[in-house]
């Protein structure tokens, strides 16, 4: 149902909208389309926590068509505090722009979170098809080494380590 406004003689009418429900749906392509990212910081292991997520996923939308879930894991030499330095950033920055492009722009997976804590960044990613994760993944340029990560795909088709163990812990 569409919206219609007629202005008339001064007067201001509104035809009926869409019901709420209808306006409010969310669905993982609009969150990835908005693109809004949160950062929630705190200590695990006596280190600082750093988890940059996708807001819009805490309003739980029907997760069903990604059902596979990837944890993409780079570990890193950092100093005391378990942070990476300024080149190992920049480095993992590029790597998760290169990999969101090959992944997101038909939405054969959704990048939904990064955790860094400890020496490691995770990106938590949601897919379809673990296969065509990992031929994108292994098609994205290289640097002259390649990337020091490891992967770990899972079953998970409610999300249930999003809402769970990320999402539940942030406001």
């Amino acid at each position: 149902m569409q919206c219609k406004i007629l202005v008339a003689l001064g007067l201001l009418c509104v035809s009926p909208c869409a019901t709420q429900s209808e306006e409010m749906k969310v669905t993982v392509q609009s969150i990835v389309a908005k693109d809004i990212w949160s950062v929630a910081n705190g200590n695990h292991d006596g280190k600082p926590l750093v988890i940059r997520f996708r807001q819009d996923f805490r309003l739980k939308p029907d997760v069903h068509a990604f059902p596979k879930r990837i944890k993409v894991n780079w570990s890193y030499r950092g100093g005391e505090s378990g942070m990476p330095d300024s080149v190992t950033s920049e480095a993992m920055g590029v790597f998760e722009d290169r990999l969101v492009s090959a992944v997101e722009t038909d939405l054969s997976a959704v990048l939904v979170a990064v955790i860094t804590n400890n020496n490691s960044r995770v990106w938590v990613y949601y897919t379809s098809s673990v296969p065509t994760f990992s031929k994108r993944l292994h098609e994205i340029p290289q640097e002259e080494s390649p990337y020091p990560i490891d992967i770990e795909a899972e079953t998970d088709p409610d999300w249930r380590f999003v809402f769970d163990n990320i999402l539940s812990g942030t406001k």
